[in-house]
């Protein structure tokens, strides 16, 4: 696992989003959204898609957490809603793009955060970053927020 810091400006996302408890509906979420691209010709080497965790299980009923898959790219269709990313700090993690190492990663981003003296800013998402160009090569990122 590798990680370098970025600075991200606020960007416009065009997305999907359910409401359930974290699992494999989301996989089902974002490969929805990857057909739509598909079928939209806006999917290729250059595509990033974006899965967003926007509530703790913890905190949130897990039946009430709000998952959203999205891209930077436009997409016309009424199943899509569109927002911004807010800009900011972020402590980007270069992982396998496996199940068990995005698993992993949850379970111990905080960790991870700690030993690099990092502080995590909760007022922003967890963003998890699928470069089509790293996802080719077995990658993908996570962006936590720090101050």
């Amino acid at each position: 696992m590798e990680l370098s810091i970025e600075n991200m400006d606020s960007e416009t996302i065009f997305y999907k989003r359910r409401i359930g408890t974290y699992g494999p509906e989301n996989f089902i979420l974002m490969d929805t959204l990857k057909t739509l691209m598909k079928d939209k010709n806006v999917f290729n080497n250059d595509t990033i898609i974006y899965g967003i965790a926007l509530d703790n299980p913890n905190i949130t009923s897990p039946q009430n957490c709000r998952y959203d898959v999205a891209t930077n790219t436009e997409i016309s269709s009424n199943e899509i809603s569109k927002r911004e990313l807010p800009s900011g700090k972020y402590a980007t993690f270069l992982i396998d793009h496996t199940t068990e190492a995005v698993q992993s990663f949850w379970n111990t981003f905080s960790d991870h955060l700690s030993e690099s003296s990092l502080e995590f800013d909760n007022s922003r998402p967890i963003l998890e970053r699928y470069k089509q160009s790293l996802v080719s090569n077995g990658l993908c990122e996570i962006l936590v927020p720090i101050y």
